[in-house]
């Protein structure tokens, strides 16, 4: 083996070494904070609005920039569902959520249309799956995001077609609810990754 092929096979090796590591640092993460997220839900009814709150257990994101993929997921906390009324949480924990079966609601993103900024409000859309009583949905939620530094802040507002998706419908004969939730996340958290342009 002449010198040439043997250059040639280590620069080959050493750039096999190299590219996983320049991989991995592309990568961005985003943590959630549950200590500084606000989950609440809104479901209209004939009489009145029923206005509720949830917890998110936790969250965390691996995002590729070049491509857009998402890695992770974010659970809320199903038992932790609260409406501010007791016999009205136990139908929603016993008939439609099961949370004693299902106590967790989870959303798998697997990409992100749109391109994040740093150091302002970006719009984007997480595309994934999410999961209510074991089953996985498809579904797009569109996200306002602000990331300075290793700090990021965000909101996220979208409708859960419940009934749809297989949920019992908690109406009776006379109160009247609708066929969507909606739904409203503020979240703060941690960033991390090298923010040049993909």
């Amino acid at each position: 083996m002449n010198a040439r092929i043997i250059t040639r096979c280590l620069l080959v090796g050493a750039i096999a070494a190299i590219a996983p590591a320049q991989v991995r640092a592309a990568e961005w993460r985003v943590d959630l904070d549950p200590g500084r997220t606000q989950v609440t839900f809104t479901l209209k009814a004939t009489l009145h609005t029923v206005d509720g709150t949830a917890q998110l257990a936790s969250g965390s994101l691996v995002i590729d920039p070049e491509t857009g993929a998402v890695v992770g997921e974010i659970v809320i906390d199903a038992a932790s569902a609260d409406t501010g009324n007791n016999g009205r949480d136990r139908k929603m924990h016993g008939k439609v959520l099961h949370s004693k079966d299902h106590p967790r609601i989870v959303f798998r993103p697997n990409h992100v249309n749109g391109t994040l900024t740093a150091g302002s409000n970006t719009g984007v859309t997480l595309v994934g799956d999410f999961e209510l009583l074991g089953k996985p949905h498809q579904i797009s939620v569109p996200l306002d995001i602000r990331i300075d530094g290793s700090h990021f802040e965000a909101v996220v507002e979208f409708s859960v077609p419940y009934v749809e998706w297989g949920l019992e419908d908690p109406s009776t004969f006379v109160l009247r609810v609708a066929k969507e939730v909606q739904v409203q996340v503020i979240t703060e958290g941690t960033f991390s990754g090298d923010f040049r342009a993909p």
